[in-house]
C-alpha cells in the first residue's frame, strides 16, 4: 500500500512535466519542414516520452526504475536533436536553450523519483540486527562496527572504541588521497574520484567531499550528476 501511495504522489509530477516538454517540442518542431526526418523523429520521441511516463503508474518499483532510465535516455536524445536543429538553423537557439534547460530539470526530477524507490526498498533494516553471525555490510561501516548476537539479545558493538586513533588516521589519509586526486584532476565528478580511492564506497567519498568543502579546501559546482569538484 505504501508503495502505491508513494508512486501516486509522485507520478503526476513526472507525467505533467513530460506532457509539457512534449508539447513544447511539438510546437517548435512545427517550423521545421514537414518532410524533414528530424521533425518526424523529434515528434515520435516526444510521444514516446509521454507514453513511458504514463506507464510508470501501473508497474512495480523495479520495473519503474528501469523505465526511468529509458525516459532519461529518451530525454537526452531529444536534447541532442534540439542542438542539431538549432545549429542547423531549423529552430531558434533561444527556444532550443529554454527547452534543454527544462529537460535538465526533468532529468533531475527523475533522479529524485528513483532515489525514493531506493529509500523505500531499504527502509526496513531492523532484521539485520537479529542475525546470529557477524553480518557483512557497507565497507566503511564494517571497518568500525561488528553486529553480533549475545547470549540474550542482538547488540551493536562499536569497534572504533578500541581503535579510535587508527580510525582518525585512516580518515585523514582518505581525505588526503581525495584531495590529492582533485589537485591532479581538477573539475572531477564523483564518478571520476570513487574508482581511485581504495576501499571506499561512494557514500563515504561523498561525506569526505562535504568535509573538504566545509574546510574550504575544494569547491563544488553543479548539482547531482553534474556536480564537479575543484581546488580553491
Amino acid at each position: 500500500m505504501n508503495e502505491i501511495i508513494l508512486k501516486n504522489n509522485n507520478f503526476m509530477d513526472i507525467y505533467n512535466k513530460s506532457y509539457r516538454l512534449a508539447a513544447a517540442v511539438f510546437l517548435i518542431s512545427n517550423v521545421i519542414d514537414q518532410n524533414d526526418e528530424l521533425r518526424t523523429k523529434m515528434k515520435k520521441l516526444s510521444l514516446d516520452l509521454v507514453s513511458m511516463s504514463v506507464n510508470i503508474k501501473d508497474i512495480n518499483f523495479n520495473q519503474a526504475r528501469n523505465l526511468l532510465k529509458d525516459i532519461e535516455k529518451n530525454s537526452l536524445e531529444l536534447m541532442s536533436m534540439l542542438d542539431i536543429a538549432a545549429v542547423s538553423g531549423l529552430i531558434s537557439e533561444m527556444n532550443s536553450r529554454v527547452i534543454k534547460e527544462e529537460f535538465k530539470s526533468f532529468i533531475s526530477e527523475l533522479d529524485k523519483f528513483a532515489d525514493k524507490f531506493n529509500d523505500d526498498k531499504n527502509i526496513s533494516v531492523r532484521s539485520i540486527f537479529t542475525e546470529s553471525n557477524v553480518i557483512n555490510i557497507e565497507d566503511d561501516f564494517r571497518k568500525n562496527y561488528a553486529i553480533e548476537k549475545t547470549t540474550d539479545t542482538g547488540v551493536l558493538k562499536n569497534n572504533s572504541d578500541k581503535k579510535n586513533g587508527n580510525g582518525h588516521k585512516r580518515k585523514d589519509t582518505r581525505k588526503s588521497t581525495i584531495l590529492d586526486f582533485i589537485k591532479g584532476h581538477n573539475n572531477s565528478s564523483i564518478k571520476d574520484i570513487v574508482p581511485n580511492i581504495t576501499g571506499c564506497s561512494e557514500k563515504t567519498v561523498q561525506r569526505e567531499l562535504i568535509t573538504l568543502i566545509a574546510e574550504n579546501k575544494i569547491r563544488k559546482t553543479g548539482e547531482r550528476r553534474w556536480s564537479r569538484y575543484s581546488i580553491i
